[in-house]
């Protein structure tokens, strides 16, 4: 209880949940933290369902929060209670370069202009500014560019997301661990991405093992939660049927609550001996993409994520 009542301390300072929530809900299974989708949609298969119903099933599903937002009709619609990230990539590499160079001032232009749209909306919990950043930029500029854009936005979060937590570019071609060098902050929500459930295309509940390497270089900057998001069947480059989804996550979505057990239960001792645990979860995606999961035949995996949702600790409402 000492670990889940220093947890919602963290989550009502960051105005997640309610100032007066003073206890938390008996019989849960999950810790507190931020859970929802990664983009959302009205695609139904090859028919569509009105927002304000995908939205409703998603508060039903005890979502508190929507990252990678592209339609501001979606934040105008939100439901009570309920927060989103625009995002993930509301600047690419050629917003911070010009002619292959690294340019501030062609940067501060795209920072004004998100700024303006997104710093003061009373749904935005932060802005998703890049995608994958580690491709194109190494920890000493990710830091630069975190501190040049913080300041466009004093009362959200500024986030960064991350394929890998490894530098890809160094001259040695070498696995270089770069995030939060020398205790410098490159982000306030380290946002990574978790995809690997399977092994040689079978689900395999250990991969959620790389969570666990996450955690422990997320300790050199301590206070930043960590995020992430695991695809589920979300991709359409790849996905062209239904048989992916059953393959990877079982016909009835069972393999959904293995994946959020191995997930949301993996910790590392941190550096005062208190566990360091996930802070935020999210499945990709709600109706975004043909065969994700606002398919109409899985209806069965919906409810796996309602069922996960029911057993994560909030406070009382």
């Amino acid at each position: 209880m000492r670990y889940r009542a220093r947890v919602a301390r963290v989550l009502l300072s960051a105005g997640l949940l309610a100032s007066v929530a003073t206890r938390l809900d008996a019989g849960c299974v999950y810790p507190p933290l931020v859970y929802g989708v990664y983009s959302v949609g009205t695609k139904a298969g090859p028919g569509k369902v009105p927002l304000a119903t995908r939205l409703g099933e998603l508060q039903e599903s005890g979502v508190t929060m929507i990252t990678g937002v592209e339609d501001a009709a979606v934040l105008d619609a939100l439901p009570a209670g309920m927060q989103a990230v625009p995002g993930c990539a509301l600047m690419h590499e050629r917003d911070w370069k010009r002619d292959g160079r690294w340019d501030e001032a062609a940067a501060r232009v795209q920072l004004e202009r998100i700024a303006a749209r997104w710093a003061n909306h009373p749904k935005v919990y932060g802005v998703c500014l890049t995608h994958e950043v580690e491709e194109y930029a190494d920890h000493a500029r990710r830091h630069w560019m975190y501190e040049l854009a913080k300041p466009f936005f004093p009362k959200k979060k500024v986030i960064q997301y991350y394929g890998v937590l490894w530098d890809r570019l160094n001259p040695a071609r070498e696995t270089v661990r770069g995030y939060g060098e020398r205790g410098e902050l490159e982000t306030d929500v380290l946002f990574v991405s978790l995809q690997a459930a399977t092994r040689e295309g079978r689900f395999d509940a250990n991969r959620a093992e790389k969570l666990r390497e996450i955690l422990e270089q997320a300790q050199r900057t301590p206070g930043i939660p960590v995020w992430v998001q695991t695809s589920i069947n979300a991709d359409h480059k790849y996905v062209d049927g239904p048989r992916s989804m059953y393959e990877v996550w079982g016909k009835h979505g069972e393999n959904m609550r293995r994946w959020a057990d191995s997930v949301l239960r993996t910790e590392v001792r941190g550096t005062d001996a208190r566990p360091v645990r996930l802070a935020g979860f999210f499945w990709r995606s709600l109706g975004r993409f043909p065969y994700d999961l606002g398919y109409p035949e899985f209806a069965e995996h919906r409810a796996a994520l309602r069922a996960i949702g029911r057993d994560i600790c909030h406070p009382a409402r």
